[in-house]
């Protein structure tokens, strides 16, 4: 069924072009089971060889995030968890799956919304927790834009540069996709470090002049 699926999801993008892509991507955000190890890297392979422009793909990527996590939010704010507990099956996300994401949700507070983007089932469930909780709607915002456009960015430029290989690595992609995207928020987490630290010792040396 997945596979019928996803062969479906790419009949969209070729068909329908750009619209297509953006109503995949809106609907990735929600609780559709849409492939991102998928739908991205084939988005970035026909804006490799020239069909779709790689800038409008970053930004339709970034954009269409936005609109289906503030869906799901609203979902999550008016439904609440019992409308998953009800109607989550329909959207194969398992009641082990909601129960796991709203821990996390309640043990790492609002970054849960960043780091979520990165790790499979979380990252389409994430936005309705923070519904439920009324999260304030700017820093939900702020890092679902940064999630989705740092994850959503990998693996189009993925498909973009690997041209005819796309299908292969995103294959491997789907396989080890926890792997990826944990690897993925600790490079973050390290290049963070790195900028804090670097410029806490740029202003001791320009004190100390």
């Amino acid at each position: 069924m997945l596979d019928q699926l996803a062969a479906w999801f790419k009949d969209i993008v070729e068909t329908m072009g750009y619209p297509g892509l953006f109503l995949l991507i809106t609907l990735e955000s929600t609780l559709v089971p849409v492939p991102s190890t998928l739908v991205m890297p084939f988005a970035g392979y026909l804006a490799g060889v020239g069909i779709f422009s790689l800038p409008a793909v970053l930004i339709i990527n970034s954009t269409a995030a936005l609109l289906g996590s503030g869906l799901s939010y609203w979902i999550g704010a008016k439904g609440g968890k019992p409308f998953l507990v009800r109607y989550g099956k329909y959207f194969l996300v398992r009641p082990q799956d909601l129960e796991k994401t709203e821990q996390a949700f309640a043990k790492h507070g609002k970054w849960v919304i960043l780091i979520g983007r990165f790790i499979p089932v979380v990252r389409h469930i994430i936005s309705v927790p923070a519904g439920i909780a009324r999260m304030p709607l700017r820093p939900f915002f702020l890092q679902t834009f940064l999630g989705s456009t740092i994850w959503g960015g990998f693996l189009i430029l993925l498909g973009y540069y690997l041209g005819e290989n796309w299908q292969t690595v995103a294959a491997q992609i789907k396989r080890f996709d926890l792997v990826i995207g944990v690897s993925v928020v600790l490079a973050i987490l390290v290049l963070g470090i790195w900028f804090v630290v670097h410029r806490r010792r740029e202003q001791r040396q320009n004190n100390a002049d």
